[in-house]
């Protein structure tokens, strides 16, 4: 019985060891097979294969021609393992790889067709026609037909290329619709393209460049003939170049506070810009219209600012309240320089709500300590030079922007004597520390930016902050008497409304004197 069983083990034993060996012969032969066929795999795929057309001969390797021989593919027709020269093995074509290295090989070779088309003869200023021309090619279906055989059977023989003729799509009888249509076009320039004010002229030697021939369907059936068309890329890249300068890009709102100023301060704006692909389609079916239509008005649209000023702080400051402006111009170069640095002293001061605001004391003074020059200012019936002549321009200013923002103007005084910078007559406001002095109150409800700052001549205060509804009408000023020797009174009304009732209004008088009055000391004839 032992003996039975020990014969039984010796017998599986020597069975395995046996298949085994096999295996291992096998996945021996299987290695070597697939080393050999990669390597002739790869050695085929970079032979050169002749390709051949009367008396000229190209040669060409089949990976260059777009041929990949995939041989993992091809490793897998295990049925083949006894013979496998006949394999067919596995590739793709890469079309466009193929087709690019066939255009360039035969680019001296080949003549394609030549379709009717328009060419602007200048002799004549009008269009003549270029004739349909028939071409040749070569046969690419038959050569990718024969390339495959080749492939197929691991041979590398030359191949004979075969010519065909190249019809054109377009006759020399197929041009006439867009002849008439071309002709139409340039009779109806020059075409324009509105702005507002500003107008362009698209003109010939422009319409010409544009102008596209190209083939197109007959009447939905099969046959063409030659359409006509404008090159949307050129006349994008016109519009382009003409609102270049028209554009303007969106400015985000940029708010940081310290001690109850802003140390910075960019208020939103809002952006303008044409819409060049709107444009360019009402400008193209405009031109192809029947009949042609001579105007393009010129589509723009708004670009809002990424961060509004209503993002930038929790003060509730979030839009342009109001403003104040007055002009300056003709004014002497000390007086500029104090109204310069007079604004500056006030730009990004920050009203809380309920705060009064004073001229005099929020100035600071207007000595040569503070930055001033000399200039004239009214005193004591004279006109005097003295440190800080002309800020008068900014209360004046300030007086416009807080009337304007139907702010409580608590402390207002007019001029002794109508002074040109302030026209109109009627709204002005002197100040001279101590007194008179210029105060409102800030009876919004919520904080109040103020924005000073000069623009050419112009003296600007702006004033920021949340509204509450609140509609302000202005009245005059209305001049009620002017007499010759200069002096003159003049009213100005603030009207408040809110939900549409009136609910509070302030007039404002003021009486002028003589300026012959107020005579120039040391002779000069500048006034404050």
């Amino acid at each position: 019985m032992k003996k039975s069983v020990s014969i039984t083990g010796l017998i599986i034993l020597i069975s395995l060891i046996y298949f085994s060996l096999i295996f291992q012969i096998i996945d021996y032969k299987k290695i070597a097979w697939q080393t050999e066929l990669n390597s002739r795999c790869d050695q085929f795929a970079n032979q050169e294969i002749l390709l051949i057309l009367q008396e000229r001969n190209w040669p060409i390797k089949l990976i260059d021609l777009g041929f990949q021989i995939n041989s993992q593919k091809t490793k897998g027709q295990l049925a083949a393992l006894i013979n496998y020269y006949n394999f067919k093995p596995v590739y793709q074509i890469d079309q466009k790889k193929f087709q690019d290295q066939i255009n360039q090989i035969f680019k001296d070779v080949e003549k394609p067709a030549q379709n009717a088309s328009l060419v602007f003869n200048q002799e004549i200023d009008s269009f003549s026609l270029k004739h349909s021309t028939i071409g040749a090619t070569v046969d690419r279906e038959q050569l990718i037909a024969d390339l495959s055989k080749q492939v197929e059977i691991f041979s590398n023989q030359s191949i004979n290329l075969t010519l065909i003729l190249d019809q054109p799509a377009i006759e020399d009888d197929e041009i006439n619709l867009a002849q008439q249509k071309a002709e139409q076009i340039l009779a109806g320039q020059p075409y324009q393209l509105i702005l507002g004010t500003k107008v362009w002229q698209v003109d010939e030697a422009r319409l010409i460049d544009w102008l596209k021939f190209e083939p197109i369907k007959q009447n939905n059936s099969d046959n063409q003939i030659l359409g006509i068309s404008l090159d949307k890329n050129q006349v994008k890249e016109y519009l382009e170049e003409i609102t270049s300068t028209i554009n303007q890009y969106p400015i985000d709102a940029h708010l940081e506070t310290q001690d109850n100023r802003a140390i910075i301060f960019v208020p939103e704006k809002q952006g303008y810009g044409i819409d060049i692909d709107k444009t360019v389609d009402q400008l193209i079916e405009n031109i192809l219209a029947q009949p042609p239509v001579k105007k393009t008005i010129i589509t723009a649209q708004k670009l809002p600012p990424k961060i509004s000023l209503e993002q930038t702080n929790d003060l509730g400051i979030n839009r342009l309240i109001a403003q104040g402006i007055s002009n300056f111009a003709g004014s002497p170069k000390n007086r500029i320089h104090n109204i310069k640095t007079g604004l500056a002293k006030f730009n990004g001061l920050i009203l809380r709500p309920g705060e009064e605001f004073s001229f005099n004391t929020l100035l600071g003074g207007s000595e040569a300590e503070q930055g001033f020059l000399p200039e004239l200012v009214i005193k004591k019936n004279k006109l005097v030079p003295e440190y800080g002549g002309g800020l008068c321009q900014i209360s004046t200013t300030f007086f416009r922007a807080a009337v304007n923002s139907g702010l409580k103007i608590t402390e207002r005084y007019a001029h002794s004597i109508p002074i040109e910078y302030y026209s109109p007559q009627g709204f002005d406001a002197t100040v001279y520390d101590p007194k008179p002095d210029l105060r409102f109150i800030n009876d919004w409800p919520g904080h109040l930016l103020i924005q000073a700052f000069v623009n050419g001549h112009q003296a600007i205060i702006n004033f920021y902050g949340a509204s509450d509804g609140r509609q302000v009408k202005i009245k005059g000023p209305y001049i009620l008497e002017k007499n010759e020797d200069g002096s003159m009174k003049a009213v100005l009304t603030q009207e408040i409304y809110k939900d549409g009732e009136l609910s509070s209004e302030e007039i404002f008088y003021s009486n002028y004197k003589s300026p012959d009055l107020y005579p120039v000391e040391n002779g000069e004839n500048e006034e404050e």
